[in-house]
């Protein structure tokens, strides 16, 4: 995030809008850019950060109370204004990739969430999926009793999963030792050491972990 971006988050945030926030506003917004975008590229649905959300948007609300404060005549409203539909396109972007990939794989969604200890599912998400997941199951039954002998079943056993060899474009945020770099060829992976700051093209397999942790980050 450029200066000019916290220039304006500071100039239209209150200090005692952020008061029981662990970051400044400028690096809340900087966090929920990251997880957008780690969210966008990643083939698998990532846990959930509903957290962030809820304080961005807050803070969304607050910046929109404060530039309403401004005159109307104040050229810098309208450059304060963009900033808040910026950083609200990047909430519902980062919301409606979610809910894409929940539709696509709700089924292995479901499954895996189920097995985890920490779901990576919010609990409106989680209710969306089971919605989704039983308007699906209606569709199919209704399907079969037009077209009777079709293995509909199948679906249940054979559904959609993310393709998690799919290659990604990284940047180490910080050293990262050990990473396995899946060649596709069995055993014959290599393991190499990532640099802060260095950037790579690798498999997702192999680096879903760190990315998750925050060691990583995708590009």
């Amino acid at each position: 995030m450029d200066e000019d971006t916290d220039d304006i988050l500071n100039n239209i945030i209150d200090d005692d809008d952020d008061a029981n926030i662990q970051m400044t506003p400028a690096e809340l917004i900087q966090k929920m850019e990251e997880i957008w975008i780690n969210e966008k590229f990643a083939p698998e649905l990532l846990p959930h950060e509903q957290e962030i959300v809820d304080l961005v948007l807050s803070q969304i609300s607050a910046m929109e109370d404060n530039v309403e404060t401004l005159p109307s005549a104040d050229f810098k409203k309208g450059f304060y204004q963009l900033e808040i539909d910026r950083i609200r396109f990047v909430v519902t972007s980062y919301l409606r990739h979610r809910l894409e990939k929940i539709e696509t794989y709700v089924l292995h969604v479901l499954k895996e969430d189920e097995e985890r200890e920490e779901a990576y599912l919010s609990e409106a998400e989680q209710q969306f999926a089971l919605k989704y997941k039983e308007a699906l199951e209606e569709h199919f039954d209704n399907a079969t009793m037009f077209y009777p002998g079709l293995p509909f079943e199948d679906w249940k056993s054979n559904f959609v999963r993310p393709n998690m060899n799919s290659f990604v474009f990284l940047k180490a945020k910080s050293n990262v030792e050990g990473v396995v770099v899946d060649r596709g060829q069995g055993d014959d992976n290599e393991i190499v050491d990532i640099k802060a700051g260095s950037q790579m093209l690798i498999s997702y397999k192999g680096v879903s972990d760190l990315i998750k942790k925050g060691d990583l980050r995708l590009i």
